[in-house]
């Protein structure tokens, strides 16, 4: 099958991303980025006046700080009190955690800081300090790796350093899911379990087809016992198509009620282009180990767009489970038609003599790659994107895609935009994109050649 490939960064807040704190990116009144824990992010969503704290952090970033460069990031520097273990905001006011005589703390904090407006809380037993729950986190991360229990590692969605607590995310947070994880990983009273505990209604329906584009099982029944089931997106319209690895899954319960399927829901998203008379094939998780699917009805949704016109739809196909083994060997499968003569061809360059020096490819033998692959450049993202003030405020969000040239040299030019969602949001993706740093150029026929290439770049809310 030949598909025109994008590949894509899905921006994670809260969810999405294995292993992390909860971090968000905030621009000062001069617009320059720093990267701080936010403890409290419904301030963002009350749209308050932080700024007299910030300038408290700043002031103590250049004092305590390694780098004064960097702000907020000075709790267990060196030069910063033993005392000091955490800050966080609670509306506008700044809170910071001390431990021991917090009169001494304030007269040092005060003076260090020129200022006093901020407010101290004492760390007791049962109130824990960031640090306690950044050590706490470390330890978990090392068990972690350790873990051979691939069940419940595949039911941990995420986990991270909250307020006062470390939360974790499962795909489905039984007390059985609980009480495996006190005793293969940890027993914190600091630890606090998140996700439903029974799969929720959901009554979502979509289009099986539409503008010739079409959704299907790749069988028309799957063992209920199967880990995995294969779908097929058929695009016999004439319009391209922009799809994703983003997908979700209901069943018909005893009642008649259609519920979620408990699936881990976060990926990194690669873009996909299906030409007309293309198709894409791909697999869906069902994660029996995590929820013992019976037989019956199900459900599969997938989201789609047309490139031309930026329409955005939900495709829906239902299939079948069942534990009947005569059944499944009778499963008819579906023929996926033969995609025309020529298919994708006027997304590849064709030549035989070398080109111009300004000719920008979009598709070459070599494709360009960022350094250390997909998952470095979601890192660099995701620690120096700048969600815009304003447009938190708004609840503003939205997928940009952003097409960028890599030169010869591996640098990113020419940014501009394919998807739009809001000038601030679209500002911020052109700047993102263009402050990465230099790629593995492409190459065409061993030489290296300008490359065109497109980045989907997610904004979501803090949930």
């Amino acid at each position: 099958m030949k598909t025109k490939t994008l590949v894509g960064i899905l921006l994670c807040f809260l969810m999405g991303c294995v292993n992390k704190t909860h971090k968000t990116t905030v621009a000062d009144k001069a617009d320059s980025a720093t990267n701080i824990t936010i403890l409290d992010e419904k301030a963002y969503e009350a749209a308050v006046d932080q700024s007299a704290g910030w300038e408290i952090i700043k002031n103590l970033s250049k004092i305590y700080g390694e780098d004064p460069n960097v702000i907020g990031d000075f709790i267990g520097a060196p030069r910063c009190p033993a005392f000091l273990e955490g800050l966080f905001f609670e509306g506008s006011t700044l809170y910071f955690q001390v431990r021991g005589d917090t009169l001494q703390a304030r007269h040092i904090l005060e003076k260090a800081a020129g200022s006093r407006a901020f407010r101290l809380e004492e760390i007791t037993e049962g109130n824990y300090s960031q640090q306690q729950l950044n050590n706490i986190l470390d330890e978990l991360n090392r068990r972690y790796d350790a873990l051979t229990d691939k069940n419940l590692k595949s039911n941990m969605i995420s986990w991270g350093m909250g307020l006062r607590y470390i939360e974790v995310r499962f795909i489905l947070n039984t007390p059985e899911a609980r009480q495996a994880f006190r005793k293969k990983l940890m027993d914190s009273p600091a630890i606090r379990f998140e996700g439903p505990e029974r799969p929720r209604p959901n009554g979502r329906i979509g289009v099986t087809d539409t503008f010739g584009i079409s959704l299907r099982p790749e069988y028309s029944v799957y063992s209920n016992s199967a880990s995995t089931a294969s779908f097929v997106l058929l695009n016999q319209g004439d319009k391209e198509v922009m799809c994703g690895e983003h997908y979700s899954v209901t069943f018909e319960d005893e009642d008649g009620t259609w519920r979620e399927l408990p699936i881990n829901d976060t990926a990194v998203d690669i873009g996909y282009i299906i030409c007309p008379g293309g198709h894409r094939q791909f697999t869906a998780r069902l994660y029996p180990h995590i929820h013992p699917n019976k037989p019956g009805r199900y459900r599969f949704f997938y989201d789609v767009s047309l490139t031309a016109t930026h329409t955005n739809f939900t495709m829906m196909t239902e299939f079948r489970l069942t534990d009947n083994q005569q059944e499944l060997e009778q499963a008819i499968k579906m023929k996926i038609p033969e995609e025309p003569a020529g298919y994708g061809v006027r997304y590849i360059p064709v030549q035989e003599d070398p080109l111009e020096d300004n000719y920008i490819y979009q598709v070459v033998e070599e494709m360009p790659e960022f350094p250390g692959g997909l998952p470095a450049a979601v890192e660099y993202l995701r620690t120096n994107i700048r969600y815009p003030k304003t447009a938190l405020q708004d609840s503003v969000q939205g997928r940009v895609i952003v097409q960028v040239v890599i030169l010869e040299d591996g640098s990113p030019a020419q940014a501009q935009l394919i998807r739009s969602v809001d000038p601030r949001l679209d500002r911020e993706a052109l700047r993102v994109v263009q402050s990465m740093p230099k790629w593995i150029p492409g190459k065409q026929q061993g030489r290296v050649v300008k490359v065109r290439y497109t980045l989907p770049v997610v904004f979501k809310l803090p949930q």
